[in-house]
C-alpha cells in the first residue's frame, strides 16, 4: 500500500542512545570471519556475490516485493539475503543485542548513534577506504555534498555508515472544498484571519445540527502554522532558535521556538479556536486516534486538516466520495505570514539519521563487494532503475522526458506479498540519493498535482541537520523527556483555558528551570562543532 505518512520514528532517535551506551561495553569486534551465517568475499568474474542485510520488518517486506530489486540483483550479479530485524523500537534494541552478542549480519540498518558508538569500538567497518577505492559515484556525491560528509564522518575521521536520503516533501493543508463552498467560503483562504473566518462560517453551517462537528481536525502533534507566526525552530546567522528539530514537527510536539514572540500569538490563536469550538478538543487533549481522525474526515465531522501530503488522495480513495457524492478534498496553498509575505514551511529532514547502513567488521572481506553493489545504486544507471524502472517496461522517454507506462494504482495496491513495480522512495531500501522528480510522478494524480504546485522553493525549505556527540545526546535525551511532557502539557492547558495566558511568562521561567534552554545550548554546541 502507498506510504501515507512520514515514518513514526523521528530522525534523531534520541531514546535509542541509552540502549546504545548500556550495551556498548558488550560489543565484540573482529577483523575477519563472517557475520549472519553468510560466506564468501569480494565477487569474482562469473561468480554471484552474496551478503546478508538486516532491515525493519516492514522495509524488508516492501523490498522483497519490488521488481526492481530483482532486476538490481541480476544486473550486479548479487544475491542479497534480507534479514527481519523486528519493528519499531524493537528493531534498534535488536541491533544492540546482535552487536553485543556477535550475531549481527553482514550488513544492516542502524541509527547514526549506533553506527558511531559501535563503529568506534571496532564492530563496524570503516567504509572510507573502500569508498575511495571502489565507489566513484558515492565518493562524488560525498565530495559535492559537504553537509552529508559532515554527518557520515565520525569524530575519529572514519565513516562507519551511509545515511539514506529522504524525499523533499512537507506537510500540507487540505480541506473539504465542497463543504467550504456550501458554507459560503468560495475562495481559498490566504491569511490566518481568512482561514479563521472560514472556520466560523463552516461551524455555523454544519455545527448547528451536530454538536460534535469541529472544522479543524488532526492527529498527533497539534502545533501547526509555525511558519505563519514566525514561531518555528530555526538557525539564523548561525544561532539556534528553539529546541531544534530542523523545523519539522510532524510526529512529535516540537519544531517551534517557545520563546519567540510569534509562538505566544500562535497559542493565543489556538485558544481562540478552542473557545469557539473550531478545533477538535479530543485532538488537543491527545485522545484522538489516527483511525478516529480518518473517520471524522471521511464522514464530514470536520473540513480541514494539516498532515502528510498523500492524505488527500487517501481520503478520496478510501470512502470519502462513497459517504458523500459531493466529497472533494483539495490542497490549500501555504498561507501568507502575519506580515503579508509568503510563508515558507520546513521540509522533512533530507537525511534520515535512523536509516544508516553499516557493514559488520566480521564480514570485512565482503566490504569491497557490498560497496561496489551500493555504488551502482548511486550511478546514473542505478538511479534510473530505482526511480523509473526499466525502459519499455515501466517507463518511456520522449524528447528527454521520462513518463511512467505502468499504473500506480494497479501496482501499489496489489495484495501484500505480490511482486510489483513501485518507486516510493520514502521507504528504506538502501542508502542512496533520491530522485524527487520520479518520486512525485510515481503517485496518484492528486499527489502529482500537489507536489508540482507546492514542493517548490517558493513554499518549502530544507534546514540543516545536527549531529550530537554521545555525551550531548545522552544529556539531551534525559532533558527532552522531562521538557517535552511539561511543555506540551502546559500548552494544552493554555489552549483549553485551564491555565490563563496571563501566566505565560511564569510558564517560560518554569520551562527554563527544567532544562528547555539547556537543550537549545546543546543544539547550538552541536551546530558550532559541525560548522567550525
Amino acid at each position: 500500500m502507498q506510504s501515507l505518512r512520514k515514518p513514526g520514528k523521528i530522525y534523531l532517535l534520541l531514546l535509542q542512545l541509552v540502549l546504545v551506551l548500556v550495551l556498548a561495553a558488550c560489543t565484540r569486534s573482529s577483523s575477519s570471519g563472517s557475520g549472519g551465517g553468510s560466506t564468501g568475499g569480494e565477487v569474482t568474474d562469473g561468480e554471484t556475490f552474496e551478503f546478508s542485510y538486516m532491515l525493519v520488518t516492514r522495509f524488508k517486506n516492501w523490498l522483497e516485493e519490488l521488481n526492481w530489486f530483482d532486476e538490481l540483483q541480476k544486473r550486479t550479479n548479487t544475491k542479497v539475503t534480507v534479514i527481519d530485524g523486528g519493528e519499531g523500537d524493537r528493531y534498534y534494541n535488536n541491533v544492540d543485542l546482535r552487536v553485543g552478542g556477535g550475531d549481527f549480519p553482514d550488513s544492516g540498518m542502524v541509527s547514526l548513534a549506533q553506527a558511531e558508538v559501535y563503529g568506534s569500538q571496532g564492530a563496524f567497518v570503516d567504509l572510507k577506504p573502500y569508498i575511495e577505492k571502489y565507489a566513484p559515484n558515492i565518493k562524488k556525491y560525498i565530495d559535492e555534498h559537504p553537509d552529508y560528509k559532515k554527518l557520515i564522518t565520525a569524530s575519529d575521521g572514519k565513516i562507519y555508515g551511509l545515511i539514506a536520503e529522504y524525499p523533499r516533501i512537507a506537510s500540507i493543508m487540505f480541506y473539504r472544498e465542497d463543504m467550504f463552498k456550501k458554507a459560503g467560503v468560495t475562495q481559498p483562504p490566504r491569511t490566518i484571519e481568512e482561514l479563521t473566518d472560514g472556520f466560523r462560517k463552516i461551524k455555523a453551517h454544519y455545527g448547528k445540527n451536530d454538536k460534535n462537528f469541529y472544522p479543524f481536525l488532526g492527529r498527533e502533534s497539534f502545533i501547526k502554522f509555525t511558519e505563519v507566526f514566525d514561531a518555528g525552530d530555526k538557525i539564523v546567522d548561525g544561532k539556534v532558535h528553539g529546541i531544534y528539530q530542523s523545523g519539522y514537527s510532524f510526529v512529535n510536539g516540537f519544531g517551534f521556538d517557545l520563546y519567540s514572540e510569534g509562538f505566544k500569538k500562535l497559542i493565543t490563536w489556538y485558544h481562540q479556536l478552542y473557545q469557539e469550538g473550531l478545533i477538535d478538543p479530543e485532538w488537543i487533549a491527545g485522545t484522538v486516534t489516527e483511525n478516529a481522525w480518518e473517520t471524522k474526515m471521511l464522514t464530514g465531522k470536520g473540513a480541514f486538516s494539516y498532515d502528510f501530503f498523500t492524505r488527500p488522495a487517501f481520503f478520496m480513495n478510501n470512502g470519502g466520495p462513497e459517504n458523500d457524492p459531493d466529497y472533494n478534498i483539495k490542497a490549500l496553498p501555504y498561507l501568507l505570514d502575519l506580515n503579508g509575505n509568503q510563508s515558507v514551511v520546513p521540509t522533512s529532514p533530507k537525511y534520515e539519521l535512523s536509516r544508516v547502513m553499516v557493514i559488520n567488521a566480521k564480514a570485512e572481506d565482503k566490504a569491497p563487494g557490498i560497496i561496489k553493489f551500493l555504488d551502482y545504486l548511486w550511478s546514473e544507471e542505478g538511479q534510473t532503475l530505482i526511480g523509473w524502472g526499466v525502459e519499455g517496461v515501466t517507463y518511456k522517454e520522449t524528447n528527454g522526458k521520462k513518463e511512467f507506462i505502468v499504473s500506480f494504482e494497479e501496482e501499489v495496491y496489489k495484495p501484500a506479498g505480490q511482486k510489483r513495480w513501485s518507486f516510493l522512495q520514502d521507504r528504506m531500501t538502501f542508502p542512496m540519493p533520491v530522485n524527487n522528480e520520479a518520486f512525485y510522478q510515481w503517485n496518484t494524480e492528486i499527489v502529482k498535482e500537489i507536489a508540482s504546485e507546492l514542493f517548490t522553493d517558493k513554499y518549502i525549505k530544507s534546514y540543516p541537520i545536527l549531529k550530537y556527540s554521545t555525551e550531548q545526546l545522552r544529556e539531551r535525551t534525559e532533558l527532552l523527556a522531562k521538557v517535552e511532557e511539561a511543555v506540551l502539557g502546559n500548552l494544552v492547558k493554555f489552549i483549553n483555558g485551564s491555565r490563563p495566558m496571563s501566566e505565560w511568562d511564569a510558564f517560560l521561567n518554569e520551562m527554563e528551570q527544567i532544562g528547555y534552554k539547556r537543550i537549545v545550548e546543546i543544539d547550538q554546541q552541536a551546530y558550532d562543532a559541525m560548522n567550525n
